[in-house]
């Protein structure tokens, strides 16, 4: 029968334990001086060994050669607590067994002597999850527990537990488990399933499961059947949707270029992809990341040396600026009702931000040029044209791409006197608000343009008499025989 890698290569012995020394050495002492107290709770991120550790423990104690500081896994005990069919080991899942009825039954369990073990053990998984309830049942009897009854408890929330719980309890912290430890339990696992992977995807696989042993294991195990030949670093970014990596750089490059256009094109072509707008942008944060790795003399994955030298016009404190905008939208997009709008916002302050640099220098090359037009060609009267709104848009584009993109938003409507007015949708509000800050600037380009001044007004589409007199609304006015007395949205 099939089993699993993650069950295949489950410690059973406290050696094979990952990246918890300290605690294993605290537990195999308290066995080897007899000082093993009555209830254990074992707190930590998923995956890095807590229900582990509680069964290696169980069957340490009750060994028929014990207790005994590594168990036999030969011994009828041994063996039916790694089945999980021991009748004196008890696994409880706190999620599914949380009420006050479920720890009632357990009290009174409780005072029934082993079945044939030398302890009766219970691990509860998840212990905070009881009721509190629950936990007041619960508290009498680890007050006083029999001598042969032994508490195991696991959770990923100690902060959810009564104090009155904690206090009666041993306590041990588990740690995420360490990049060198995950990468050589790897490795070993495909030595021994002679599984060929590059060093690079099994990095991946590490920041992907962040320190869980268990979500890597699973993970790989994926990988091995996806992957042809050799599990490589693109089989792990395709199988968990990561976007390429050569899209992502371009998007960057687009930013520091301050190209907006192209760069919400690159994003959306992605989406259009089916990657996910999270994802995205953790790709970005990682490519930075390298950036700045490179910027303090670290060696780093390959970087295009464009992005690289582009990256080093910035200063420091705004490249770390860039990436908290980054982390703050990538939680926002979790919770907001229009993630993609989310994403235009965040690439738009990137540009405002990372291509601020490349932009002044731009602009003193176009400064110098327009320097030298003027000492040879002063006798030259400037031809000033017709009012255009698309040509228009094309110069504002030529100083300032970002604001093209949102006047591009809105819809020009008409030309009252001295007055432009671009109305926009309601879901632009955004773009309106940035052609309202830099309104200024767009009037300086239209004059430039047509000679004349001009006053650009932005205004939001309300759309309350489209639903007015909307055919369907009619019906139901005409049906009720009523009268409209006001709209709201």
């Amino acid at each position: 029968m099939y089993k699993t890698l993650a069950r295949k290569y489950r410690p059973q012995v406290f050696e094979e334990v990952v990246g918890q020394e300290e605690i294993v050495e605290t537990l195999k002492k308290a066995i080897r001086i007899n000082r093993v107290t009555h209830a254990y709770l074992f707190s930590g991120p998923r995956g890095v060994g807590k229900t582990t550790i509680a069964r290696i423990f169980a069957k340490a104690l009750n060994c028929a050669n014990g207790p005994i500081e590594t168990p036999c896994n030969k011994c009828d005990s041994c063996i039916e607590i790694t089945n999980g069919s021991s009748l004196d080991v008890l696994e409880i899942d706190g999620a599914s067994n949380r009420g006050i009825d479920e720890i009632r039954n357990l009290r009174e369990n409780v005072n029934l002597l082993p079945a044939k073990s030398r302890f009766k053990i219970y691990i509860i998984d998840e212990v905070h999850m009881l009721t509190n309830e629950a936990f007041n049942a619960l508290l009498k009897t680890l007050e006083e527990p029999p001598d042969y009854i032994k508490f195991f408890f696991a959770t990923t929330a100690p902060e959810k537990i009564p104090p009155t719980i904690i206090s009666r309890c041993q306590r041990f912290n588990l740690k995420p488990l360490k990049r060198e430890d995950v990468k050589k339990k790897l490795i070993e696992i495909c030595e021994k399933e002679n599984i060929k992977i590059e060093e690079k995807a099994i990095d991946e696989i590490y920041d992907f499961c962040e320190g869980s042993l268990r979500d890597a294991i699973s993970l790989l195990e994926q990988l091995i059947i996806f992957s042809d030949e050799k599990v490589k670093y693109e089989d792990v970014r395709n199988l968990l949707g990561f976007p390429e990596t050569k899209k992502i750089e371009e998007i960057l490059k687009y930013i520091l270029d301050k190209n907006y256009i192209n760069c919400l094109e690159t994003f959306h072509n992605l989406i259009s992809d089916g990657k996910d707008p999270g994802l995205i942008l953790e790709s970005m944060t990682g490519k930075v990341k390298n950036v700045v790795e490179v910027r303090f003399g670290k060696e780093s994955p390959v970087l295009e040396e464009k992005i690289i030298e582009e990256f080093k016009r910035i200063e420091i404190e705004k490249i770390f600026e860039g990436i908290n905008y980054i982390i703050e939208f990538k939680d926002r997009i979790r919770r907001d009702r229009e993630p993609l709008l989310m994403c235009e916002i965040l690439l738009l302050k990137l540009c405002q931000l990372w291509g601020q640099e490349k932009r002044k220098i731009e602009e003193k090359e176009i400064k110098a040029e327009t320097i030298f037009d003027i000492k040879f060609d002063e006798s030259e009267e400037k031809k000033y044209k017709e009012f255009n709104w698309d040509e228009i848009l094309k110069e504002i584009k030529k100083i300032k791409p970002t604001l093209e993109a949102a006047l591009r938003e809105g819809k020009f409507e008409k030309i009252e006197g001295n007055s432009i007015y671009v109305v926009f949708d309601r879901k632009f509000n955004f773009h309106k608000s940035m052609v309202e800050k830099h309104s200024s600037k767009i009037e300086k380009i239209i004059f430039d343009y047509t000679g004349k001044k001009y006053k650009i007004i932005p205004v939001l589409d309300e759309n309350k008499k489209s639903i007015v007199e909307n055919p369907e609304v009619k019906k139901i006015i005409e049906f009720f025989n009523g009268d409209i007395l006001k709209v709201e949205e």
